[in-house]
């Protein structure tokens, strides 16, 4: 992972080791206000998930098990961007413009910056189950390491 910031690869691979042997969850992770979900689920159309945008975490959705197209946009209704504070950090986004997806196969991963639309678990075929990791990295983490 040559690429990626230090921090996030860090987490990136502490998340995979934990996710190898441990049930779905919520785990604490080694940088401040960082954690780990593991969470099985099922893909399905699209048209059937809601897309998701985040204001304090960086997202970074790691595919363990199964295949996952992602949808994501970089553009983004004025009125969401200039909120501040989403409770829980999420709101659902009724329209996105300009859509483009990712597929993920098993240890791939994609990373979502704050206010970056996207929509997990789709598929094109038949739904299928995935496991999947997603790690939450405050977006000051960036700032902090820079």
């Amino acid at each position: 992972l040559p690429y990626v910031n230090h921090i996030i690869k860090k987490l990136i691979i502490e998340a995979v080791k934990i996710a190898e042997d441990q049930p779905a969850g919520r785990y604490e992770l080694s940088f401040p206000e960082s954690f780990l979900m593991i969470s099985e689920g099922e893909t399905h159309s699209s048209l059937n998930r809601k897309a998701e945008l985040h204001k304090k975490y960086i997202d970074v959705q790691i595919l363990l098990s199964g295949y996952e197209e992602i949808g994501y946009s970089n553009k983004i209704d004025t009125r969401i961007k200039e909120l501040e504070h989403l409770p829980d950090d999420i709101i659902f986004p009724e329209c996105v413009a300009n859509e483009q997806f990712v597929t993920l196969n098993p240890g791939d991963f994609a990373l979502f910056y704050p206010n970056q639309i996207h929509r997990p678990l789709c598929t094109r075929g038949k739904p299928a189950p995935v496991k999947k990791a997603i790690v939450k990295i405050p977006a000051t983490a960036f700032s902090e390491s820079s």
